[in-house]
């Protein structure tokens, strides 16, 4: 649609295994390929640019070149802790893309936990493209994306050029109209996701943030916790990151392990490569305060 060669993505953001967004910044500031990125197709460093999260100084130097064809984001990075957006730079990086001519892509896969709708509805943010992945059927194999009107129209245009768009522009594949995952989808979103469940599940996602913020400050411990809807998540560090390269640094593998042992010895399981709770609709306070219970017993533990 652009014409444009690259993308733009932030660093240590998560889109699944699209093989461009790869990329991080190093100690240097400089673009390199993810570590752990195992016999890529190509150098990430060729086909995108990348830059830290909340920085919009950094993102109008990059787009000032004029060669990046979509901005693909997360309304907050989630795979490396979650780290939210500061106030105003969803709606700058918005700003910038509409400055220079630039896409912007959002990817909701994990931010879709802030609520119906996710982060795009909750924040009011206007992408001219969202994706949103397995959530929708509950872990089955499934996906979806939409398009703003502006952005279907001229997709639609280009198709009067003679586009092929159904066998080589991913809108065909093994799993496109997949009857099961399209059933999971149906399921989840009518009776399972519904705008009734999600209050409950953020309300219980807020007791337990309160509870290892309550650990946190009596111990005196240099972490913090941060929520999105009914995800929660505590990071080594404080004040809590606010890019993913500091994020990153922040990590302890050691402790982490501890932790993550600690607690699944006493029957909580928390998500395996983070410090991350996400409440469901069958979620009860009584999870919750197994969790906190035996997460400050740890903690406990630690200074024993």
């Amino acid at each position: 649609m652009t014409k444009r060669p690259k993308i733009l993505v932030f660093s240590y953001s998560y889109h699944g295994s699209v093989d461009e967004t790869f990329v991080v910044l190093d100690e240097q500031g400089r673009p390199v390929s993810r570590p752990g990125n195992v016999a890529p197709a190509v150098d990430p460093t060729s086909t995108t640019r990348v830059v830290e999260f909340n920085d919009l100084a950094a993102l109008e130097r990059e787009l000032a070149h004029g060669d990046v064809a979509a901005v693909l984001t997360e309304p907050a990075l989630t795979n490396i802790g979650i780290v939210l957006a500061l106030p105003g730079f969803l709606e700058g990086v918005r700003e910038l893309c509409d400055a220079t001519g630039t896409l912007l892509i959002l990817d909701e896969t994990h931010t879709f936990s802030a609520g119906p709708g996710g982060a795009t509805r909750r924040f009011g943010l206007k992408p001219d493209a969202v994706t949103i992945g397995k959530s929708l059927g509950g872990g089955v194999a499934c996906g979806a994306y939409g398009l703003s009107a502006a952005l279907a129209d001229r997709v639609l245009s280009s198709l009067a050029g003679g586009a092929d768009i159904v066998d080589v522009g991913g809108v065909g594949g093994t799993l496109a109209g997949n009857a099961m995952s399209l059933a999971a989808m149906r399921a989840v979103l009518g009776e399972v996701l519904t705008d009734d469940a999600f209050g409950p599940m953020e309300q219980l996602a807020s007791v337990f943030a309160a509870g290892v913020q309550d650990v946190i400050d009596r111990y005196e411990l240099a972490w913090s916790v941060s929520q999105l809807g009914a995800r929660c998540e505590y990071c080594f560090a404080n004040p809590a990151p606010v890019n993913g390269g500091a994020s990153a640094r922040s990590a302890d593998a050691l402790l982490e392990d501890y932790l993550h042992l600690y607690l699944v010895n006493r029957g909580v399981l928390l998500t395996p490569f983070h410090n991350m709770a996400l409440t469901c609709p069958a979620t009860t306070l009584a999870d919750v305060q197994r969790h906190q219970g035996v997460f400050e017993s740890a903690v406990d533990s630690l200074f024993t």
